[in-house]
Protein backbone atom coordinates (compact mmCIF):
# COMPACT_ATOMS: atom_id res chain seq x y z
CA UNK A 1 0.00 0.00 0.00
CA UNK A 2 1.26 3.47 -0.90
CA UNK A 3 1.30 6.24 1.73
CA UNK A 4 1.28 9.78 0.35
CA UNK A 5 1.84 12.61 2.84
CA UNK A 6 1.63 16.33 2.14
CA UNK A 7 4.55 18.37 3.43
CA UNK A 8 5.49 22.05 3.23
CA UNK A 9 9.04 23.39 3.04
CA UNK A 10 10.23 26.99 3.18
CA UNK A 11 13.25 28.59 1.59
CA UNK A 12 13.44 31.51 4.04
CA UNK A 13 15.50 34.53 3.01
CA UNK A 14 16.68 37.29 5.32
CA UNK A 15 17.29 40.93 4.35
CA UNK A 16 20.88 40.11 3.38
CA UNK A 17 19.84 37.42 0.88
CA UNK A 18 20.92 34.56 3.12
CA UNK A 19 18.96 31.30 3.31
CA UNK A 20 17.89 29.65 6.56
CA UNK A 21 19.01 26.02 6.78
CA UNK A 22 18.79 23.35 9.47
CA UNK A 23 20.87 20.22 9.96
CA UNK A 24 18.31 17.45 10.27
CA UNK A 25 19.18 15.21 13.23
CA UNK A 26 17.73 11.96 11.82
CA UNK A 27 18.96 12.41 8.24
CA UNK A 28 22.29 14.08 9.10
CA UNK A 29 22.05 16.56 6.21
CA UNK A 30 21.27 20.27 5.81
CA UNK A 31 17.74 21.11 4.67
CA UNK A 32 15.41 24.08 4.54
CA UNK A 33 12.89 23.93 7.40
CA UNK A 34 9.58 22.21 6.82
CA UNK A 35 7.41 19.29 7.75
CA UNK A 36 4.06 17.57 7.49
CA UNK A 37 0.87 19.47 6.80
CA UNK A 38 -1.55 18.74 9.63
CA UNK A 39 -5.11 17.58 8.96
CA UNK A 40 -7.30 20.54 7.94
CA UNK A 41 -4.26 22.86 7.78
CA UNK A 42 -3.50 24.94 4.70
CA UNK A 43 -0.03 24.24 3.28
CA UNK A 44 0.91 27.94 3.27
CA UNK A 45 0.08 28.06 7.00
CA UNK A 46 1.89 24.78 7.66
CA UNK A 47 5.16 26.07 6.23
CA UNK A 48 5.10 29.12 8.50
CA UNK A 49 4.27 26.97 11.52
CA UNK A 50 7.06 24.50 10.72
CA UNK A 51 9.61 27.26 10.13
CA UNK A 52 8.75 28.82 13.49
CA UNK A 53 8.64 25.51 15.40
CA UNK A 54 11.97 24.32 14.02
CA UNK A 55 13.90 27.60 14.02
CA UNK A 56 12.09 30.25 16.08
CA UNK A 57 12.00 32.50 13.00
CA UNK A 58 8.75 34.22 12.06
CA UNK A 59 8.31 34.49 8.31
CA UNK A 60 5.81 35.33 5.62
CA UNK A 61 5.17 33.50 2.36
CA UNK A 62 6.18 35.25 -0.86
CA UNK A 63 3.70 34.04 -3.48
CA UNK A 64 4.98 33.11 -6.90
CA UNK A 65 1.66 34.30 -8.37
CA UNK A 66 1.76 37.30 -10.66
CA UNK A 67 -0.02 40.19 -8.99
CA UNK A 68 -1.64 40.34 -5.58
CA UNK A 69 -3.22 37.31 -3.96
CA UNK A 70 -6.86 38.16 -3.30
CA UNK A 71 -9.95 36.60 -1.76
CA UNK A 72 -9.91 32.81 -1.67
CA UNK A 73 -6.69 32.51 -3.68
CA UNK A 74 -3.84 30.78 -1.83
CA UNK A 75 -0.20 31.76 -2.15
CA UNK A 76 1.36 29.56 -4.82
CA UNK A 77 4.36 27.42 -3.93
CA UNK A 78 7.57 27.79 -5.89
CA UNK A 79 7.39 24.14 -6.87
CA UNK A 80 5.85 20.84 -5.83
CA UNK A 81 8.16 17.85 -5.48
CA UNK A 82 7.32 14.16 -5.20
CA UNK A 83 9.88 12.69 -2.82
CA UNK A 84 10.16 8.88 -2.61
CA UNK A 85 11.16 8.48 1.04
CA UNK A 86 11.80 4.72 1.09
CA UNK A 87 13.08 4.50 -2.48
CA UNK A 88 10.42 1.97 -3.45
CA UNK A 89 7.37 4.20 -3.97
CA UNK A 90 5.65 3.01 -0.78
CA UNK A 91 6.06 6.26 1.20
CA UNK A 92 5.95 9.57 -0.63
CA UNK A 93 6.06 13.17 0.45
CA UNK A 94 4.23 15.58 -1.82
CA UNK A 95 6.32 18.60 -0.83
CA UNK A 96 5.02 22.08 -1.51
CA UNK A 97 8.08 24.33 -1.60
CA UNK A 98 7.46 27.97 -0.64
CA UNK A 99 9.54 31.12 -0.88
CA UNK A 100 9.52 32.96 2.44
CA UNK A 101 10.86 36.22 3.80
CA UNK A 102 12.08 36.29 7.42
CA UNK A 103 10.43 38.84 9.69
CA UNK A 104 13.14 38.33 12.31
CA UNK A 105 16.50 36.58 12.36
CA UNK A 106 16.85 35.31 15.94
CA UNK A 107 17.44 31.55 15.84
CA UNK A 108 15.95 29.18 18.44
CA UNK A 109 16.47 25.65 17.12
CA UNK A 110 14.14 22.81 18.03
CA UNK A 111 16.75 20.58 19.65
CA UNK A 112 14.75 17.34 19.32
CA UNK A 113 14.99 17.41 15.50
CA UNK A 114 17.91 19.72 14.70
CA UNK A 115 21.68 19.33 15.07
CA UNK A 116 22.59 22.67 13.50
CA UNK A 117 21.06 25.87 12.22
CA UNK A 118 22.26 28.92 10.36
CA UNK A 119 21.90 31.61 7.74
CA UNK A 120 23.90 30.83 4.60
CA UNK A 121 24.63 32.66 1.39
CA UNK A 122 23.15 30.71 -1.55
CA UNK A 123 26.67 29.83 -2.73
CA UNK A 124 27.36 28.33 0.72
CA UNK A 125 24.15 26.26 0.59
CA UNK A 126 25.46 24.64 -2.59
CA UNK A 127 28.52 23.46 -0.61
CA UNK A 128 26.58 22.00 2.33
CA UNK A 129 26.01 18.28 2.86
CA UNK A 130 22.51 18.13 1.38
CA UNK A 131 20.46 16.52 -1.35
CA UNK A 132 20.80 17.45 -5.03
CA UNK A 133 17.17 18.58 -5.19
CA UNK A 134 17.88 21.10 -2.39
CA UNK A 135 20.77 22.56 -4.41
CA UNK A 136 18.58 22.79 -7.51
CA UNK A 137 15.71 24.34 -5.56
CA UNK A 138 17.86 26.96 -3.83
CA UNK A 139 19.19 28.13 -7.20
CA UNK A 140 15.60 28.43 -8.46
CA UNK A 141 14.55 30.21 -5.23
CA UNK A 142 17.32 32.81 -5.57
CA UNK A 143 16.26 33.62 -9.15
CA UNK A 144 12.60 33.91 -8.18
CA UNK A 145 13.34 36.10 -5.14
CA UNK A 146 15.25 38.50 -7.39
CA UNK A 147 12.10 38.90 -9.50
CA UNK A 148 9.40 38.75 -6.82
CA UNK A 149 10.83 40.40 -3.73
Amino acid sequence: MVANHFTATGFVFDDEGRVLMIKHKKLGVWLPPGGHVDENELPCAAVLREVFEETGVRARVVSTARGDVQGMELALPMEILLEDIEGDGSHNHIDLIYLCRAEGAELRPQEAEIDGIGWFLPSQVLELDTFDNVRTSVEKAVKLMEVLA
